[in-house]
């Protein structure tokens, strides 16, 4: 996705380090991210392998596909970025329309994609697999009115190319996880072996005026991207739980309490040059065709200064893995099938490949019905960041889905959706 940031659609993303964060899980989303308390079987290896030794865990459970996707932007809303598609057959007024609600400090987006392809419980252990994208783009507002509106001269000082920068990177997961009881108190851990895709670092780097004779007749914006492959990597989690009353479960996790995540140092670089056919062509395709056929390797004593700029910043955090996460909370189940469930998550560590909150406080509520479960809650990130959720079980389906809002006209959506079972009989 952050690819299309190359024909000023870089306004969708921009992963979201200021969205909130994806829930692996659709109940977990539905319920505003306040089910450490809550989780049991597979759902524990995304919240807390304790949850599996706790007497009330179901004998087996699985889920299969499981994705969940959350998207912000700034100004423009996600929808919105779907006329971009084929910006070229825009009618005028949809042009100037999108772009007054570009904000005068430009526009950028955020995407987190976790996609867990498989899940399953059975006993104390449970295994799964998955795959991740997260990434951001900011790109100013002088490029997405030269996109959209093609160059006009009264415009000239106007065009540059200054906070246009991105980021993304893309991993498989691989875990494991046990818990067992030990008197009152679960604990639990869960392995996981990353197997790393890419990480890439992009950035308009350059503009020229074209001149007819004397005239100014176009302006010429290169786009570049620099990316590392493959790499290998590990990560430990652990876990405590609690059930001090009937109903009441208190957890507490330590996300990538050992953590090593690292890509290649190998670099490759891919280069777009947009000219006037373009702005007025409108492909989007074409574009991102060319982008993709121009990969070389990336060679640091040919590099001009502001791709070696790239390069460093890749090579300096192609090892720096994924950040330790603190999640702490509970839940209580009444008898008229009611739970109401609360969590506190803090990101203990910088890291470019993050969550989209550094923190976030829950609280929410699950209603067992008689066909069918509703959940709703509430998160913040404790500064201007706000959640609104929902979700529901029917059979076998899960869904969740989220209202994203913030400072600085923020715009955002969570959806997860899963297809998921469990035993009838809990272990003791």
């Amino acid at each position: 996705m952050m690819k299309h940031v190359v024909i000023a659609a870089a306004a969708v993303l921009a992963t979201v380090p200021a969205t909130a964060q994806v829930s692996l899980n659709s109940r977990a989303l539905g319920m505003g991210g306040a089910y450490i308390g809550v989780a049991r079987g597979q759902e524990s290896l995304h919240l807390n392998p304790a949850n599996l030794g706790l007497a009330n865990s179901p004998h087996w459970s699985a889920a299969i596909p499981q994705l969940a996707f959350g998207v912000q932007t700034i100004g423009v809303e996600p929808g919105d970025l779907w006329d971009l598609r084929e910006y070229g057959g825009m009618e005028p007024a949809e042009r100037e329309a999108f772009l007054a609600k570009v904000p005068a400090t430009g526009t950028g987006g955020e995407i987190d994609v976790r996609a867990p392809l498989f899940s399953l419980q059975v006993g104390r252990f449970a295994v799964g697999a998955g795959y991740a994208v997260v990434g951001e783009h900011t790109v100013n507002r002088s490029i997405v009115d030269l996109v959209l509106n093609g160059f006009e001269q009264s415009k000239l000082g106007q065009y540059n190319i200054q906070n246009t920068g991105g980021f993304r990177a893309s991993f498989f997961d691989i875990h494991a996880a046990y818990g067992r009881r030990i008197g009152p108190l679960a604990l639990g851990v869960t392995g996981h072996y990353y197997i790393p895709q890419e990480m890439v670092r992009s950035a308009f780097v350059e503009q020229d005026t074209v001149f007819t004779g004397p005239i100014p007749t176009d302006i010429r914006v290169m786009y570049q991207g620099v990316r590392a492959e493959g790499g290998s990597g590990f990560g430990v989690d652990v876990g405590a739980a609690l059930q001090p009353i009937p109903g009441l479960t208190l957890g507490v996790a330590l996300d990538n309490a050992f953590n090593s995540l690292q890509w290649n140092e190998d670099l490759r670089v891919r280069t777009l040059t947009l000219d006037r056919n373009d702005y007025e062509t409108g492909d989007a395709e074409a574009l991102l065709t060319r982008y993709e056929e121009s990969d070389a390797d990336y060679v640091d004593a040919g590099a001009d200064p502001q791709t070696r700029a790239l390069a460093q910043q890749i090579l300096g955090e192609r090892d720096q893995g994924l950040p330790m996460t603190l999640r702490v909370g509970g839940a209580f189940a009444l008898p008229t099938s009611t739970t109401v469930g609360v969590q506190y998550q803090s990101q203990l560590e910088d890291s470019p490949v993050s969550g989209l909150w550094e923190n976030q406080v829950s609280v929410g509520v699950q209603q067992k019905l008689p066909i069918i479960t509703l959940r709703a809650g509430l998160a913040s990130d404790m500064a201007d960041g706000s959640m609104l959720t929902g979700g529901l079980t029917l059979g076998p389906i899960q869904l969740g889905v989220a209202r994203l809002s913030g400072a600085g006209d923020r715009h955002g959506w969570v959806y997860t959706f899963a297809l998921s079972g469990r035993s009838d009989t809990t272990m003791p």
